[in-house]
């Protein structure tokens, strides 16, 4: 893969991909979002937070993922890439079946794409002021587009402590990437059409901004 950091070119190819669920500090609002799958059907976590370990191959740059029906969605995240003994943020979407998470979180996330903004920042220019950094994420509604979700990283677990987690729990690699965990929604879930979402530095006076359009693939059960 190749990503772009104050304008220098890096290639690298993931080992690990772990998605860290449920990682708000503030636990009403995790159970804002427990709350929120359960009425999909999905059980609550036995843990919290809980770590999803999926093949590194789903990690993508592109502007377009394929889907199977219209039944899956996305949601903003902060990805960490270990590169050359570095960490790296990037902007991602943990994008989800949710007709298939009611029967396996993890599986669920397997089958979908995890796209990640090919700009990265290094994770020590701003990690001092980590709580501070804004995330947004709009999707597309009957041909506009509409504000889904809102926030500061400061609602999530601070990087290291989560990087600790994920050491203890034997999840920590070299050359992995860490999808560090959502929002709540704006409202429930929103199917198909683009994904857009940004990470807002204020204070540097930068932003990564994420976008991709899904397709639907031929349905093999309709035909």
């Amino acid at each position: 893969m190749e990503f772009i950091c104050d304008e220098t070119v890096m290639n690298w190819t993931p080992k690990r991909l772990v998605i860290a669920g449920y990682t708000g500090k503030d636990q009403d609002s995790v159970k804002k979002h427990i709350a929120e799958l359960k009425e999909l059907g999905i059980p609550a976590p036995p843990q919290v937070p809980m770590l999803y370990d999926l093949s590194p191959e789903l990690l993508l740059t592109s502007s377009e993922i394929t889907v199977v029906q219209n039944d899956s969605s996305g949601e903003a995240e902060v990805v960490l890439l270990h590169m050359d003994g570095s960490w790296y943020a990037g902007l991602g979407s943990d994008h989800t079946d949710r007709v298939l998470e009611a029967v396996s979180i993890q599986k669920s996330k397997q089958v979908c794409a995890k796209t990640v903004t090919k700009e990265l920042w290094l994770l020590d220019s701003f990690i001092d002021r980590w709580d501070e950094i804004e995330i947004k994420s709009w999707v597309q509604i009957d041909g506009g587009e509409q504000l889904y979700q809102s926030g500061k990283l400061g609602e999530f677990l601070h990087p290291e402590q989560l990087m600790r987690i994920v050491k203890d729990r034997g999840y920590a690699d070299s050359d992995m990437a860490l999808y560090c965990g959502t929002l709540p929604l704006h409202g429930g879930f929103v199917f198909g059409g683009s994904f857009r979402a940004e990470l807002i530095d204020r204070k540097a006076g930068r932003k990564l901004e994420l976008k991709y359009q899904m397709k639907l693939l031929k349905n093999a059960e309709e035909e």
